[in-house]
């Protein structure tokens, strides 16, 4: 890698930083006459059930409604959320028909149970500060439209750390490059949060309009702004959090390999161009290790790491500075998502066989 080619690969990282304005904020709501029915699709979630559910009964702002779809779990799940008084259970008995896959077949499933004029979808391991639901309204009276957000980090253990380059992906996909209105792209949809009116969701076909899709979100945004519906992504920040593979490294690589491939495949051109770019100066600086470039190019990608990272979530300076352990893992896990959407064309998560 020459020096020219490392200055373009780095000033192309920057591009990721996401500014100040895209972190969601705490705010106070108007929209009293709103009325919002909460949504939780909910597989195996024995572990996060009870603490999402503790979180909503402590909200500043209380929903119309919440409604827990138990997806076939072979857990607790059910018995958890049902010791809660005025919570909705919906028990799906059976695997999804043919043509669904898990998620958007529960989240459908609770879109026909709800009754409000809101609909907010949250998967079960999100952790929601007392503020969040009024953050959420307030920024929805703001802006309409369609407003999901990519929930702050939060690591407990090592492995967890490994998913640094995904993490990095996502914040890629803001497509908040607010310094120049020519590199701004229409926002993507973050699955973890979902915030959308009960007319717009109809108006698209919702998640019927992506049953087949295992990264439904990124092509429920497509169909949104299709339909000329504004979307609105924000980071968590201290507002809303999650951890996303607590279960062990198992879930983790499951996780991961699920979605990661079809994600790349779904992005826009412009996206994938300049993550590529941004990837080859990542593998070049490390695995250039025995040229005397290596101890120039390092220290600029340890830096720039540790700053797009350092508010998003858990990840301290030794993040950055392991940053070849992370993308070598990265590259072993991608293969192994390639493998398996275009050999075996299916993947597994929670026990659960799903084609790709």
């Amino acid at each position: 890698m020459n020096y020219f080619c490392f200055i373009i690969y780095w000033l192309v990282g920057w591009l990721f930083l996401p500014g100040k304005k895209r972190f969601l904020k705490r705010r106070k709501s108007k929209g009293k006459e709103i009325s919002l029915s909460i949504i939780i699709p909910a597989m195996n979630e024995e572990r996060n059930i009870a603490k999402i559910l503790n979180s909503l009964i402590q909200q500043s702002y209380q929903p119309h409604e919440i409604i827990v779809i138990n997806d076939h779990s072979s857990d607790q799940t059910e018995a958890i959320a049902s010791s809660y008084p005025d919570i909705k259970i919906i028990s799906l008995r059976e695997e999804p028909p043919e043509g669904w896959v898990g998620k958007p077949w529960a989240c459908w499933n609770g879109y026909l149970k709800a009754t409000g004029n809101l609909l907010l979808f949250l998967d079960a391991d999100v952790e929601l500060s007392p503020e969040a639901l009024e953050s959420l309204l307030a920024e929805y009276t703001k802006s309409g439209g369609l407003i999901s957000i990519w929930p702050y980090q939060r690591l407990e253990k090592f492995y967890e750390h490994l998913n640094m380059p995904f993490h990095l992906i996502a914040l890629s996909l803001f497509n908040s490059f607010s310094f120049s209105p020519l590199l701004q792209q229409p926002a993507l949809v973050f699955g973890p949060v979902v915030l959308t009116s009960r007319s717009d969701y109809e108006k698209t076909g919702g998640h019927r309009s992506v049953k087949n899709r295992v990264v439904e979100d990124i092509d429920l945004g497509k169909i949104y702004a299709k339909e000329k519906i504004g979307i609105t992504s924000f980071l968590g920040g201290e507002v809303i959090k999650f951890r996303m593979y607590p279960g062990g490294f198992r879930e983790l690589w499951e996780g991961l390999t699920k979605n990661i491939a079809s994600g790349v495949i779904r992005m826009s051109l412009f996206n994938f161009i300049t993550l590529f770019l941004w990837f080859i100066g990542i593998y070049s600086s490390f695995l250039s290790v025995f040229e005397p470039e290596y101890y120039i190019y390092y220290p600029f990608f340890v830096i720039q790491i540790y700053l797009l990272v350092n508010k998003t979530g858990d990840y301290d300076f030794w993040d950055a500075v392991l940053y070849p352990v992370n993308f070598l893992f990265f590259g072993i896990i991608f293969l192994s998502s390639l493998f398996k959407k275009f050999i075996l064309k299916s993947v597994t998560w929670k026990g659960r066989k799903i084609d790709v």
